[in-house]
């Protein structure tokens, strides 16, 4: 007997020592026999009984044809062999990897007995999946990098060309791929970039950083150089040198700082240039938000001024009324003198209300046939009241002016707009120059003046002795909300009206501007063929009469309604009274019939003269209709309606008026 361990003792702790587990079948038995190590790793109790054909279900399903494939082949042979395989099993709910190994002992032709063995290889198998994934997850950075990644054994040939390095230098990976890495090297390049890279590799390093060369140059496939930066890495493996290069194209990034270079001065011009651009872009922000704000108070504004202006026209047309039924009485020269004042100076009320809706933005535009010689007359009163003494004001009026089409308030509020802005333009003061001239525009000068087609024009200037504007103001000066003034000193909407009425008239508007000289304005508005016919008031001319129609008027306002009721009584009518619009169709139910309903627009009572209108014809679809309104919304609204034939008179008007529209929609 000696002290030594036995072979098989020493085989026992070297195979404990390794946690390998050890198990063995035979045909005899047909039961695989395990040890307590070979039961702990399969996750098994003591009383497990499987045959060697039951290992394929001691593994997760999706591992059983591993199993299957391993025991087919293995037992095919028919002679001595081995079973040998790698699979997962479910051990407590959690999937472990294990390794089987088998030595098949076979007699006859047959498979007598498998000695084997079972190791835990979960650890190893682990870590080579996440070796897999992170091999996978390097190739898909390589693959997708827009930098070329570019990996050189160390004979210096090329072994990996990443889709980057195909785009930059026009290889494909295929015919680059076993090439001299000096094939994307200048050839001034290549020898100097060998011996370097053998320096690299002899000094240990294990990287540097890209930039850290002042200068690389690469080649193209077609030929041309480029500027690059490249990192660099070197590593061993097995003995053999690797060398990995990453390099960007920075050509179009040098061109950029080249240019940059060759003029610092330029640069620093155009960083001023910018940083005084984001400084005018935040002024005008804020200007636009001030903007906002004064637009909304203007919208306000704009709808107090027409119920103002409701109101204000409702009285008026009392006056006027009353002014005229009086007027027709009266035989005493020296009071109907008295009277004609009384009248024009409510005719003034009347155009002042209508200058407060145009400021305000609130009232359809009214083209006529003009003579600006007159317009631009009749103003100069109030402009040399409006602009002071300090401002020398001249009128230079072409002779036989042509006429033109365009709205009379528009054309007020336009040289209104410029007077005030040139008065601006001269704060120690100055002369302003109002001028009118017929112009030809013919084909050679079309372009000559923006926008202006061929043809005849009258052109209406406004011209200052100010401070002028410089070309780049003079290119945005008709922008809306652009204004070289401080805040709260205007709303940048003048001169932009101005263009866009000249334009919706047919014409253009122009600027011309020299700093220090002053400042020309022109309207260039189309010559029209209508004549202009000045309104000539005649208590003797005839006014169309009725004939003793019926018409049922609707008014709210006793003393409009009055006043109204003897207007038609003299011109003719019979006339039904109604204060509101449920009056008004009650009235309508017991009459059966009236030739005409004349009805007040803004009404109280639940109904408005458009409702009353078109329930009139609805039911009674022969009667005709006629409205009245002094608020100017409605005259806008007249569009949306839906009512056949009807006509708004507007308030006030004239006994003229009345008695021409009331025979127009009668029919004559």
């Amino acid at each position: 007997m000696t002290d030594e361990p036995s072979l098989e003792s020493r085989y026992r702790v070297a195979v404990e020592a390794a946690d390998i587990g050890i198990w063995t079948w035979s045909r005899a038995s047909g039961r695989i026999a395990w040890d307590a190590t070979a039961r702990r790793i399969m996750g098994l109790g003591e009383d497990a009984r499987y045959d060697l054909l039951d290992l394929e279900a001691l593994v997760v399903a999706e591992d059983r044809t591993i199993v299957r494939d391993a025991l087919s082949g293995a037992m095919a042979t028919g002679s001595d062999g081995t079973i040998d395989f790698q699979a997962r099993i479910d051990r407590m709910g959690a999937p472990h990897w294990v390794a089987v190994y088998g030595h098949l002992e076979a007699v006859g032709g047959a498979v007598e007995r498998v000695c084997g063995a079972v190791r835990d290889v979960s650890e190893s198998r682990l870590a080579e999946i996440e070796t897999d994934r992170s091999e996978a997850r390097l190739a898909a950075i390589v693959s997708i990098a827009a930098d070329a990644i570019i990996s050189v054994d160390g004979a210096h040939r090329i072994r990996l060309f990443n889709g980057g390095a195909e785009a930059i230098f026009g290889y494909g990976a295929d015919e680059i791929v076993g090439q001299p890495l000096g094939t994307l090297l200048p050839e001034r390049l290549r020898t100097g970039h060998d011996a370097h890279m053998k320096m690299f590799g002899a000094t240990g390093n294990v990287g540097r950083a890209m930039g850290e060369r002042s200068e690389i140059f690469a080649l193209r496939k077609s030929g041309e150089e480029f500027a690059a930066e490249a990192s660099i890495s070197h590593i061993t493996i097995d003995g053999e040198s690797i060398f990995t290069v990453v390099l960007r194209d920075v050509s179009e990034r040098k061109r950029v700082l080249d240019m940059l270079a060759l003029s610092r001065d330029e640069l620093e011009r155009r960083v001023a240039e910018r940083t005084a651009e984001l400084k005018a872009e935040m002024e005008r922000r804020e200007e636009t938000q001030a903007q906002l704000v004064r637009t909304q108070r203007m919208e306000a504004f704009g709808q107090l001024t027409g119920g103002i202006a409701h109101d204000f026209n409702n009285l008026l047309t009392v006056i006027t009324g009353n002014l005229e039924l009086l007027e027709m009485r009266l035989e005493d020269e020296r009071s109907r003198g008295l009277l004609k004042r009384a009248s024009e100076a409510a005719e003034m009320g009347a155009r002042l209300t209508s200058r407060l809706l145009t400021f305000s933005r609130r009232r359809q535009f009214s083209p006529a046939p003009l003579n600006l010689n007159e317009q631009v007359m009749g103003m100069v009163d109030l402009l040399r009241r409006t602009l002071g003494e300090d401002i020398d004001l001249n009128a230079r009026l072409a002779p036989k002016l042509w006429t033109v089409r365009a709205d009379p308030s528009e054309i007020e509020n336009a040289v209104l707009n410029l007077a005030i802005n040139a008065r601006d333009a001269m704060p120690r003061g100055g002369r302003l120059v109002l001028e009118t001239a017929n112009v030809v525009v013919e084909g050679g000068e079309v372009g000559a003046i923006e926008r202006l087609e061929a043809g005849c024009y009258v052109r209406l200037s406004v011209s200052d002795t100010g401070t002028g504007m410089t070309p780049e103001i003079v290119g945005h000066a008709f922008e809306p909300f652009f204004t070289t003034k401080q805040p709260g000193k205007g709303t940048g909407l003048g001169l932009s009206t101005i263009y866009g009425f000249a334009e919706q008239s047919g014409g253009t508007a122009t600027i011309y501007s020299e700093v220090g000289i002053g400042t020309t304005v022109n309207l260039y508005l189309p010559q029209v063929d209508d004549e202009v016919t000045a309104e000539v008031r005649d208590l003797n001319a005839e006014l169309p009469m009725g004939r003793g129609e019926t018409v049922l008027l609707v008014e709210d306002n006793p003393d409009v309604r009055d006043v109204t009721q003897k207007r038609l009584a003299a011109l003719g009518y019979v006339v039904v009274e109604a204060v509101n619009g449920p009056d008004a169709l009650g009235r309508m139910a017991e009459l059966g019939h009236v030739d005409l309903v004349f009805s007040d627009v803004i009404m109280s009572g639940g109904l408005s003269g458009f409702d009353v209108a078109r329930e009139i014809r609805t039911r009674w679809p022969a009667t005709r209709l006629l409205l009245a309104s002094g608020y100017p919304d409605d005259m806008l609204r007249l569009q949306e309606i839906q009512i056949p034939e009807l006509r708004i008179l507007r308030k006030p008007y004239s006994r003229a008026e009345l008695a021409r529209v009331m025979r127009e929609v009668l029919g004559g």
